[in-house]
């Protein structure tokens, strides 16, 4: 039951609740609530845009998971604010986003091989005057799980994503938990995440983590070109490295440091389904840390 459910114990790694935080095989049950703080210190603009980029991230965030004979169901939200601070031209407003993901899976009776789905939805808009119901992605996904040992999976399907002023696509959608030892565990989606439980019992954990993330914003309305005022959209894509520990306490509770890398950050600015500007920082550096209950 145990790799079926691939749900056993710990805390997220990352500040919300991305897939690769939900499908975490060290994650409690029941309900977890964390609050994250992040400050990304600045990184100068590339290209012929002058001025830097520093931000403060705050995210809020809670799940649950729940698991029965072979199978089990994982659901997160979270809430993000991020103040964005440009030494130079506004190109983004402050922003917030509010994000839902879920993942359920299924072993098959007296078999190797199970199923999973996942569905995800997120809003983002400029805090002051963007329209957050016109800043959607949303993503749909389903495949196979093939067990091995005890606490082990893979599993592999597809996802279709869709977004504001971009057509749908799909991408393919590996998923690994892998125990390599009782104290080591490597886990992937749209990154991946080793974790050494440095104590033996989860009351320290180290963790590295690399992973892709995106995200999109309705700006408020604007003047684009001489007579034509619209609604454009912001998308951000950046690949970040992160190491932290956390360390648990009685009840429950918890708390974790982790140093960051953003090794590449770009933001899309799009009109129609045409993208009219782009601006790509310098790598930065940023520290985080969370807190956390599980009760």
């Amino acid at each position: 039951m145990l790799a079926a459910t691939g749900i056993l114990r710990a805390q997220t790694t990352t500040g919300g609740v991305s897939f690769l935080d939900i499908i975490s095989s060290q994650k409690e049950l029941g309900f977890t609530i964390t609050q994250n703080y992040e400050y990304d210190f600045a990184s100068d603009l590339q290209g012929n845009y002058n001025g830097d980029l520093a931000s403060n991230v705050f995210t809020t965030a809670i799940d649950y998971a729940t698991y029965w004979d072979r199978g089990f169901w994982r659901v997160g939200f979270a809430f993000e604010y991020t103040d964005w601070q440009w030494g130079g031209p506004t190109y983004l407003n402050d922003t917030y986003e509010m994000t839902l993901q879920t993942i359920f899976g299924q072993r098959f009776v007296d078999s190797d091989w199970g199923m999973f789905a996942v569905l995800g939805a997120t809003l983002g808009a400029e805090y002051d005057g963007g329209n957050l119901a016109g800043g959607g992605s949303y993503r749909a996904g389903v495949g196979v799980t093939y067990f091995w040992g005890e606490l082990n999976s893979f599993s592999l399907g597809v996802m279709a994503i869709g977004q504001e002023q971009r057509e749908m696509y799909a991408l393919p959608l590996p998923i690994l938990n892998w125990y390599i030892t009782d104290d080591l565990i490597l886990r992937t989606f749209n990154g991946f995440t080793l974790s050494y439980d440095v104590s033996g019992d989860m009351s320290t954990v180290l963790d590295f983590t690399t992973e892709y993330e995106n995200d999109l914003f309705r700006m408020k309305t604007q003047t684009l070109a001489p007579g034509l005022t619209r609604t454009p959209v912001a998308e951000t894509e950046s690949i970040v490295v992160a190491g932290g520990v956390t360390q648990r306490f009685e009840n429950g509770l918890y708390i974790r440091g982790y140093l960051k890398g953003i090794l590449y950050r770009k933001f899309e600015f799009r009109q129609n389904q045409s993208t009219y500007q782009s601006i790509k920082t310098d790598p930065a550096l940023a520290i985080g840390i969370q807190g956390g209950w599980n009760f």
